[in-house]
């Protein structure tokens, strides 16, 4: 007789007695699975934000897309169909699981204001969080074709009339009216709109809303539909800011994004613009730019700041009327500058600099009156003018400040930025480079190139750059090296992202560094170029990694991923609320964008 298996301890095996073996878990651990369920999806950026979620007549809860009669395959094969986020999911299984659900603060405290109103998906999200840390995030942008969201335009020919008469305004006010009850527990807030006067209305929101002692990342975005440096503000009659945001409280903020939004600069007026470990900076026109004293001060009281980007943006004024080095406050009268004002900045921790959009004259005024030890990331999005001198100066010892005289400030220097270091300019100590745009002579392109010896990763758009950038890249022979006797550039590099480049250039590329000795191991290739399927084939057996990136203006994407990851969508029904049925209209990326490249 054959043995019988015994099942009554096989886990995969129901009971036969019917008993749930979860639901024997007390409701804390079971609270706390759904937590550990919910992060990891949190933090991810679903395709779609789509879904609908309906009650059945037996009171069960089924899923249903919004565009469940399209078929996966037409989606593309490797597309999966949405999916009710997690934390509705497990909602919605049984009456014990949603009540402990509904009291895990945790599931609930990622709100998102997307699309017209009612917010009913945020307003019950916002209640069922309870004192837990907030993620905020507020999107009135419009599309570029959508010319009846806003009676505002961003041209300069809005006024006051037509503010008062711009119903976005009051959207706004009810959004800032719903949150702003809850400062003392938000933990990021980010913004986002098309037209200033709607910005300002936040702004105003937020200098009345008091301080925010939990508050880490605050990011201001005012999308403008051009790039090109303003001299003046558009709205001179809102320059003026009568108020202090967060009551001049925000002890925790350590990551700040201004785009094309500015605020009182000063110590007094914005004392937590200090501490800060990520400051970005963008597209300011001149007027409403930071003094260079503010702008010192700033960086000078973030000793740990790891991440700068200056967009259009920067200190303001005319590089030649800046006083020398960044000092520490203006002179009074005939006084002396500072002594340390005067001698470069040191930054020690700033590992990564991005620097787009600026004029030869301003880069070229503002690096030297920095000293960067530990800075191993550089991005260069630097367009119509000559940068020569720019690429000169950073593959030269010039770009390597000497240390300040004092003992301590001199021991905190250690790398590039320190007289004697074995480093040879800003450039010899970088791992990562990025160039989006920088118009340089060959031979300037040819010394930095000579200088990157710890470079690993290189990301070139060629379309907008020349094509020694990638010629330069290939052993050089004795002709074309032009006495270079075939000198190899950036030895240690492995991984390679490129714009404008085909499949059949690269393949002589891999294979021409595999070659000498110096092959690429990863292979990052944008999905618009041509690339033959052959060509894939190929890369497949000659490097260890091939893949396609998207191109677009929001290619790189916030490091924040965990504070503003993606949800479920506004179009939802819950249990416990009648809700309208207003899914399609929050259809969108919840992309968290640094720098248009």
């Amino acid at each position: 007789m054959a043995d019988v298996i015994d099942l009554t301890s096989n886990p995969f095996v129901a009971p036969k007695d019917g008993r749930c073996l979860i639901n024997e878990l007390p409701s804390e651990l079971l609270s706390h699975i759904f937590t550990l369920g919910w992060t990891p999806e949190r933090d991810l950026e679903p395709d779609e934000d789509d879904f609908e979620d309906v009650e059945s007549d037996d009171g069960s809860y089924s899923t249903a897309s919004s565009q469940s009669s399209v078929s996966p395959k037409a989606k593309g094969e490797d597309e999966k169909a949405r999916l009710l986020p997690f934390n509705v999911l497990v909602s919605h299984v049984c009456a014990r699981w949603r009540a402990v659900a509904i009291e895990n603060p945790l599931l609930w405290a990622q709100i998102r204001f997307v699309g017209p109103p009612p917010y009913d998906r945020a307003t019950t999200y916002l209640g069922r969080a309870k004192a837990a840390p907030l993620a905020i995030t507020i999107d009135r942008t419009v599309d570029d074709d959508d010319d009846d969201e806003s009676a505002l335009s961003d041209d300069g020919s809005d006024s006051s009339q037509l503010r008062d008469n711009d119903p976005d305004l009051s959207i706004i006010s009810g959004i800032m009216s719903l949150i702003t009850p809850h400062v003392a527990h938000w933990q990021a807030l980010q913004i986002m709109v098309s037209f200033y006067p709607h910005m300002h209305r936040a702004l105003e929101a937020l200098g009345a809303a008091g301080p925010a002692p939990l508050l880490e990342v605050l990011q201001l975005y005012h999308y403008e539909d051009e790039s090109d440096e303003q001299a003046t503000f558009k709205h001179p009659d809102l320059i003026a800011q009568p108020f202090r945001l967060f009551d001049g409280v925000a002890p925790r903020l350590a990551a700040v994004a201004l785009w094309g939004v500015h605020i009182p600069w000063g110590k007094d007026d914005s004392p937590f613009l200090a501490g800060l470990s990520d400051l970005e900076l963008a597209y300011h026109a001149r007027d409403v730019r930071p003094s260079l004293y503010d702008f010192a001060r700033i960086l000078r009281s973030s000793p740990d700041l790891r991440t700068l980007t200056l967009c259009l943006s920067g200190p303001a004024g005319s590089p030649a009327e800046w006083p020398a080095g960044l000092p520490a406050a203006p002179p009074a009268g005939d006084a002396a500058m500072d002594v340390d004002g005067a001698a470069p900045l040191v930054l020690p921790k700033l590992a990564d600099l991005v620097l787009a959009y600026l004029d030869p004259a301003s880069v070229l005024a503002l690096l030297p009156r920095l000293a960067l030890p530990a800075l191993t990331s550089l991005t260069l999005d630097l367009e119509e003018d000559d940068f020569t001198d720019v690429l000169a100066y950073l593959a030269s010892p010039r770009s390597l400040p000497p240390a300040p005289g004092a003992a301590a400030a001199a021991a905190a220097l250690r790398g590039p930025g320190v007289a004697g270091s074995p480093a040879r300019s800003l450039l010899s100590n970088l791992t990562s480079l990025k160039v989006a745009s920088l118009p340089a002579n060959a031979a300037a392109v040819r010394d930095a190139y000579r200088q990157l010896e710890k470079l690993t990763a290189l990301n070139l758009n060629v379309g907008y750059l020349a094509e020694y950038w990638l010629d330069l890249l290939f052993p050089q022979d004795g002709a074309a090296a032009a006495g270079g006797g075939g000198e190899l550039f950036l030895p240690r590099l492995e991984t390679l992202t490129t714009t404008g480049v085909d499949g059949e250039r690269m393949r002589e590329l891999v294979e021409a560094r595999q070659a000498r000795g110096a092959p690429l191991k990863t292979l990052l290739m944008n999905q618009d170029d041509d690339v033959t399927s052959e060509d894939e084939e190929w890369f497949s057996k000659h490097v260890k990694r091939f893949e396609y990136f998207e191109g677009s203006d929001e290619e790189d994407v916030d490091v924040l991923e965990e504070v503003f990851g993606d949800e479920d969508g506004e179009g939802w029904e819950d249990e416990d609320e009648e809700l309208d049925d207003e899914g399609d209209d929050d259809d969108f990326e919840d992309e968290i964008i640094v720098l248009p490249f």
